[in-house]
């Protein structure tokens, strides 16, 4: 129960500043600030990711790009147009203007060179150092089976967490609503790779809360995924068997993989699909299970693929013999730990075939994807006025047609799309370099309200493509100086009822970031932002909706003291309105990060923080340093205080291990959560341990 008396917002300033000002003081002990993965641009996106969605997202297919990246970083001596786009950040014209360089001026000795070139900035390039090559010797091109087990590498991931206080769910086992499994999350993963030519894995993981060798589990994990991959230089670009993704045109028919937000769209607003690509997530649900394959048909790119798997399903009608012949929703959660949960289990079939022929120049691009899905049960979902338009039935089909072409210094893109009934969605889009640095965006967006596409995951303001119509304009300035600015304006509407909100509605967003960069060890930024959308009106008559405004301010800072040791600060501001109801909030945080040892390294991060803000509405959230494929961005509203610590410990070039203890302490209340998920007391704490063995 929450406590009543709150401190007065007028003292909050004041506050602020004195528990920063200790936190600051304390922080002068800390150590170093890790690089790699942690980028500033990637956490940003990171955040916006899950505070913009309502779903739970698959964020690991980030850290997988990055990961592979470095693992086998693209070699820019001998890369061409595609394979340069595997660094997505990269702009058209940044990638072009390095193609023409070293085509020009021979092969890149030194990335200073890079960061001289028309378009880049020293940034720029510093991002790019940990997932580029500079070598000058061409790659082997034979996949002969010795030399794949020879210089191929096996890794091996296993992670074990969980919550150190009780929850209600695991406290009432004879009851019919509970915890079926016990408390610790765990997750196995084994991959065997040759460069990128090669992928072979295995996945398996289960939930707090999930059996693990007994009831519905048997066989131990509740989840198991399977991989195998080749890309060829013949024929047969690229295979894939098992689990995978498929990635085409803008996003708008199929893109099962990680959706990008609008911070994103600043840095590169131009998607370049990887076709068809391994999985090896622990998602559940946006992955397909079966073949595909690409074919380079030298004009032609052609690709093929087929999934068939089990998904979850609410069942509500079973003929005689408990077959299950309708359902009103397709859980996307992947928890089976409660009976209601465990019965949703695999209870539909799913069939999906797609295919996808693209033709690929030096300026422009076109291609044509179609797919069709197919499910063992009727999907009806329950009736209401919001949901009026959403899909219903057994099957359906997408049809689209992408392009991309540049002229000069400005790049035209977009996607058009039908779907079943002659629903259409378009996206459009033009990115053009308006001298050296400064680069515009600009892409128009319509969904149709009947418009659906079953793993479509094009830009919008609704986490479906469906319902929706926007404009997009932003823009980046970088100079080679210290500074960097970034704004964008979206605004945006939904022409039928939407949840929460029974009345065609209109919304807006502004974002301005500006990036101070005055050494290369020390950065700055400051990030405002102004969002306004419609929702039901409180006590109204249900066709009103009154607007919800919400506004931040962030200030990051981080500073490289040494090579091995650093600070950083995260300070964010938060006021929400909606009629007369308004809440206000802040969260500040101290990160100290530090690389210790030589031989044996050991890697320590550490961060401190407080917030307080008015009630969930004004919830802020905040990016965590995590083992290798965690994702913590934890929401934070009401007040407490929160601090987590890493340590990674090499031992050797074969074994690192890593631990993590979180904790967050809220002043304001006594129960945490709520139904399965509460908690008696005022504290939350979680602990993660991971095992890495690389051979």
């Amino acid at each position: 129960m929450k406590n009543s008396c709150r401190e007065p917002r007028g003292r909050m300033v004041f506050h602020l500043l004195l528990r920063h000002s200790l936190v600051f003081v304390l922080s002068l002990t800390a150590l170093e600030l890790a690089a790699q993965a942690d980028n500033e641009l990637m956490q940003s996106i990171l955040t916006e990711y899950a505070a913009q969605s309502d779903e739970e997202q698959d964020a690991e297919q980030l850290f997988e790009m990055l990961e592979t990246l470095s693992e086998n970083p693209v070699r820019i001596n001998f890369a061409d147009h595609e394979e340069l786009t595997r660094l997505f950040w990269l702009t058209e014209f940044q990638i072009k203007s390095l193609l023409h360089y070293i085509k020009s001026k021979g092969p890149v000795l030194s990335l200073f060179e890079v960061a001289y070139l028309y378009g880049f900035t020293p940034e720029t390039v510093q991002n790019m150092a940990p997932f580029v090559s500079l070598e000058t010797k061409p790659e082997k091109e034979n996949l002969k089976p010795s030399r794949v087990l020879r210089y191929g590498k096996h890794k091996i991931v296993a992670v074990g967490q969980g919550l150190l206080q009780r929850q209600e769910g695991y406290s009432r086992p004879d009851s019919m609503s509970h915890y079926m499994g016990s408390p610790v999350k765990t997750s196995l993963r084994y991959s065997f790779s040759y460069s990128d030519r090669v992928r072979f894995g295995v996945t398996a993981e289960k939930d707090a809360g999930e059996s693990f060798f007994r009831g519905n589990n048997p066989y131990g994990y509740d989840f198991y995924s399977f991989h195998f991959q080749i890309k060829t230089r013949s024929f047969l670009k690229t295979l894939v068997l098992g689990d995978y993704r498929a990635n085409f045109g803008q996003g708008l028919t199929l893109w099962s993989g990680m959706r990008f937000g609008k911070i994103a769209m600043l840095m590169n607003s131009v998607r370049y699909a990887e076709s068809l690509r391994y999985y090896a997530s622990t998602e559940e649900n946006r992955f397909f299970r079966g073949a595909g394959a690409t074919f380079d048909l030298k004009l032609l790119e052609l690709s093929v693929f087929y999934s068939y798997k089990d998904i979850d399903a609410s069942v509500s009608e079973r003929d005689e013999n408990g077959k299950a012949l309708a359902a009103t929703t397709f859980p996307y959660t992947g928890y089976h730990r409660t009976p209601t949960e465990i019965a949703q289990k695999d209870a539909a079939k799913e069939k999906v075939a797609g295919t996808n022929l693209s033709v690929t120049r030096s300026n422009w691009h076109i291609g044509i994807t179609a797919d069709y899905y197919a499910y063992g049960v009727a999907l009806m979902p329950q009736p209401n006025s919001y949901n009026h338009f959403d899909f219903s039935g057994k099957s359906g089909g997408n049809y689209s047609v992408d392009f991309r072409f540049r002229l000069e210094n400005t790049l035209f893109y977009g996607e058009q799309a039908l779907s079943e009934k002659g629903a259409t969605g378009g996206f459009y889009g033009i990115q053009t370099l308006i001298g050296e640095y400064l680069t515009a965006h600009l892409h128009y967006r319509r969904y149709a309200k009947n418009f659906h596409t079953r793993y479509g995951g094009a830009f919008g303001e609704n986490t479906r493509n469906n319902n929706e119509e926007g404009f997009f304009l932003g823009w980046n300035l970088d100079l080679k100086g210290k500074w960097r600015l970034a704004s964008y304006w979206d605004i945006f509407r939904f022409p039928w009822m939407r949840y929460r909100t029974y009345a065609p509605s209109f919304g807006q967003e502004v974002f301005l970031q500006a990036d101070y960069i005055p050494s290369r060890n020390t950065k700055l930024y400051l990030q405002l932002r102004h969002k306004e959308k419609e929702e039901n009106a409180a006590q109204v008559q249900v066709s009103t909706t009154v607007p919800v405004k919400t506004q931040t301010a962030k200030l990051v800072f981080s500073h490289q003291i040494t090579e091995t040791i650093g600070i950083g600060n995260h300070l964010e501001i938060k006021n929400y309105r909606k009629e007369n109801a308004a809440s206000a909030g802040y969260f500040l945080s101290q990160d100290v990060r530090a690389g210790i040892f030589t031989e044996h390294p050991l890697q320590i991060t550490f961060r401190f923080a407080l917030f307080d803000t008015g009630n969930y509405d004004s919830r802020i959230y905040a990016y965590e340093n995590d083992i290798l494929y965690g994702f913590s961005i934890p929401a934070f509203f009401d007040r407490g205080a929160r601090l987590y610590l890493m340590l990674k410990y090499g031992i050797g070039k074969h074994l690192d291990v890593c631990l993590r203890y979180a904790s967050t302490r809220y002043t304001d209340r006594n129960t945490i959560g709520s139904g399965l998920t509460e908690i008696q007391g005022d504290r939350v704490s979680e602990i993660k341990a991971q095992v890495i063995v690389k051979l």
